[in-house]
This record gives structure tokens, C-alpha cells and sequence, in this order.
């Protein structure tokens, strides 16, 4: 926390806090310059329910009022909500996706590249958890109270975005639309990644092509915007996408061994896959290598997301990408530009392109 000349956390609020002048700033203080009781003051700086009801405008204002006495409590917490700009930065991951993830270290390593302190507090939500009912169930970084700034990162959980709004504290989230006002969505073109992906390799003369795409029915929103831009890349051609070469199933790279497998078994063999993950793709390299398929002379592979470990596969990946340091400076910057106007009402959307990184592992295909 980037804190200077400030007292160790307490249980509470105290009730006076001397200025560098000498001057004693107490509770009665707050509470006559505020125009509210002194139990509204206890209860907002100890974020606890006295019975006492106050409203966001009265919180408002007790706080700026606070800021303006140069009011500096000894709790953390009671710190952070009034000088979210004191705040940790905390990164939440859906459970489902996973801090393993390549996408969730890259991200996590670009936003302590910018943060001062390079301080990331970085925890698990459930995406279909009711935090609202059951807030013994929030993530650390929620409920300890000392973030202020939170960046969330898979499918969005309004009741987690309500608890931290109500903290006072602003969010980015990554990925999908939020749908909740006072958050800021970061919305990657997907559609148009996958366009430019598949595009890509019916430039390059290929007619079959394998499409590893995510489970068969999924409503995730990045799954439907993926094969949306595939079918929009082969309607744009005027070629059909031949139903027997749309591979469902997972984003884990032992789906794209198991699903180039599949696809070698048969006798009309693709020569160009696209996969919606690059650790789909990293499984289908390490399969076509196994069955003694060249790529790219027999094979090309394109992957979605830039991982860290794609240009050391052999051969190097080529991929379409969002690179994870943009998305981290897009959200920093948004959470500080938040704090700074104290908006937490209006419902912001971010969209990134993505960008073609050519590699080793696509070329024309083999004429008979």
C-alpha cells in the first residue's frame, strides 16, 4: 500500500488525529463541518451498521470533508475508502478460468510493470456466487479491506461488482461486457481476431481448414464472438465452412492434441488449423509432430493469444493477439482516471483491436 507517515491498522477509526499544525481533528469536528452525527462519522470511518442509515451523497461528502481537514485514520481500511488513491491494485480471476492461465500471468506481470510499489494483490472469485448473500465468501482482497483499485478478469459476477462499488472503490473488467453501471468493460474484438485469423490462411490458399473451437452450445460471449468471426471470414470468401471441421471442445492443449488426432485419422486431412487458444495450438503442434506432420510445410497453425511460450514452440506460433501490457495500461489507466473524477455510476466500454503476429508456423499449402 502506498502509504507515508501513516499508523499501523486498528480495530477502528480513532476518534482525534492531529495535523502537522497541531491542530486536533476530531469526530465532533467532522461531524459540524459535515452537517451529520457523530455516529454517522463512527460508522462511516468503521464501515460497520450502527443503525444509522447514510446515504452516498452524505458519504461524499463526510469524506471530502475529511480530505479537506486533513483527516488521516489509523485503520487502513478507513484510509483506503477515503483515499482510494492510496489503495492497492487487485487483480480477480474467475475461478474457471484459473491463474494458470498464460493470459492471467502475462497480464499480472504487465500491470506490476506499471504499478508503483509493483504491489498486485491477485485472488479467485466464483463467477456464480451471490457475494451480496454470502460475504463471508469474497475474495481477501475484497473483505481485508485495502484495495481500492480492482481489475476483474473472466465472466462478469455482478454481486462482486456491487460489494466493491459499494466499497467506494472503482472497477475494470476484462473481457466481456460488465453490465453493471459504475464498471468499466475492456472489450477485445474478438469477432474481428477470429476474422483475421481465418482470413489469413484463405489468403494463403487454404480451402481446409480446421477450427478448434471452444465447448459445443456455449453461451460465453468470447466463444460466440469467436466463431461469429469465422463464419463472417468464410462468408466475406463465399466459401462454406464444412460442419466436420469444427472441432468443439476445450482450450487446454491436450484438446489439440486429441483434436489433431482426430483430424489426421481422416482421410481428407486439413492443412491449416486455427485454434481459439494458443495452449490448443502449443497440443496440436506437439501432435502433428508425434504423427510425423510438417509444419508448416504439411500443416499451418495459427493460435488466439499471444503467450508467453509461443514464439519458443517449435516452430515459432503465429498468433492473433491483444498484447496483455496495452490491456494492462488501458485499465490502469481507467481505475485512476475513475478515482480522480469519483465516478462510480457511469457505464464505460474500452475496445481493443487485435494485431496479427507472424510467425514460423504458416505457409501456402503443399499442391497436389
Amino acid at each position: 500500500m502506498n502509504l507515508e507517515n501513516v499508523d499501523p491498522p486498528q480495530s477502528g477509526a480513532t476518534s482525534a488525529n492531529v495535523r502537522p499544525e497541531g491542530k486536533t481533528i476530531t469526530m465532533a469536528t467532522i461531524a459540524k463541518a459535515a452537517g451529520v452525527s457523530q455516529g454517522a462519522i463512527s460508522s462511516l470511518l468503521n464501515d460497520r451498521d450502527y443503525g444509522i442509515r447514510v446515504s452516498a451523497k452524505t458519504r461524499e461528502r463526510v469524506f471530502r470533508v475529511c480530505r479537506d481537514l486533513g483527516y488521516m485514520p489509523n485503520d487502513l481500511r478507513a484510509v483506503v475508502r477515503m483515499y482510494p488513491e492510496l489503495g492497492d491494485f487487485a487483480l480477480l480471476v474467475a475461478a474457471d478460468l484459473g491463474l494458470e492461465d498464460p493470459f492471467v500471468g502475462q497480464l499480472a506481470k504487465a500491470l506490476l510493470a506499471q504499478i508503483p510499489g509493483r504491489h498486485l494483490s491477485v485472488a479467485c472469485y466464483d463467477p456464480a456466487m451471490d457475494y451480496s448473500a454470502n460475504p463471508a465468501a469474497l475474495p481477501a482482497p475484497v473483505s481485508s479491506g485495502v484495495a481500492s483499485k480492482f481489475i476483474t478478469l473472466g465472466p462478469p459476477n455482478a454481486s462482486l461488482f456491487s460489494v466493491i462499488l459499494g466499497h467506494d472503490s472503482p472497477v475494470v473488467h476484462i473481457g466481456q461486457e460488465a453490465g453493471t453501471a459504475g464498471v468499466t468493460s475492456i472489450l477485445p474484438e474478438y469477432a474481428r481476431a477470429s476474422h483475421q485469423a481465418v482470413e489469413t490462411l484463405l489468403t494463403l490458399g487454404h480451402r481446409q481448414i480446421a477450427i478448434l473451437s471452444g465447448p459445443f452450445g456455449s453461451t460465453d460471449a468470447m466463444t460466440i464472438e469467436l466463431n461469429f468471426g469465422v463464419r463472417a471470414a468464410y462468408d466475406a470468401a463465399k466459401i462454406p465452412i464444412e460442419a466436420q471441421n469444427v472441432i468443439y471442445g476445450g482450450s487446454s492443449f491436450e484438446h489439440g492434441v486429441a483434436s489433431i488426432n482426430l483430424l489426421l485419422d481422416r482421410q481428407q486431412k486439413p492443412t491449416a488449423v486455427f485454434c481459439f487458444s494458443a495452449l490448443a495450438a502449443a497440443g496440436v503442434l506437439h501432435g502433428a509432430q508425434q504423427r510425423g506432420v510438417k509444419v508448416p510445410e504439411e500443416l499451418s497453425v495459427v493460435g488466439l493469444g499471444d503467450a508467453a511460450f509461443s514464439p519458443w514452440l517449435h516452430p515459432p506460433l503465429t498468433t492473433v493477439s491483444i498484447a496483455a501490457q496495452d490491456v494492462a495500461d488501458k485499465a490502469i489507466a481507467e481505475l485512476q482516471t475513475r478515482i480522480k473524477e469519483q465516478d462510480l455510476t457511469s457505464t464505460r466500454r474500452i475496445v481493443m483491436a487485435g494485431t496479427l503476429v507472424e510467425r514460423a508456423s504458416c505457409a501456402r499449402p503443399n499442391q497436389p
